[in-house]
């Protein structure tokens, strides 16, 4: 089921540089990218992130996230 969002794709992606900036590996919390990304997913769009969960397409451990990721997710919206 997907769930109402006010927050479009390209939306939901300035939201991810934008707590990259303030929380990414850069900074004292060090979160990895795919980490943010994960998170600011869930806070936007939490079904999709339930979908790709545990998944090929799951980014939260890893310090990049895939092209076929983001034409999954930008395929979901």
């Amino acid at each position: 089921m997907q769930m109402k969002t006010s927050k479009t794709y390209d939306e939901f992606l300035e939201m991810v540089a934008k707590y990259d900036n303030k929380l990414g590996l850069h900074t004292d919390t060090g979160w990895r990218y795919g980490q943010v990304f994960f998170n600011v997913l869930t806070s936007v769009r939490p079904d999709l992130s339930e979908m790709i969960r545990g998944t090929m397409h799951d980014p939260f451990h890893h310090d990049t996230v895939s092209k076929e990721t983001y034409n999954y997710l930008a395929s979901k919206w």
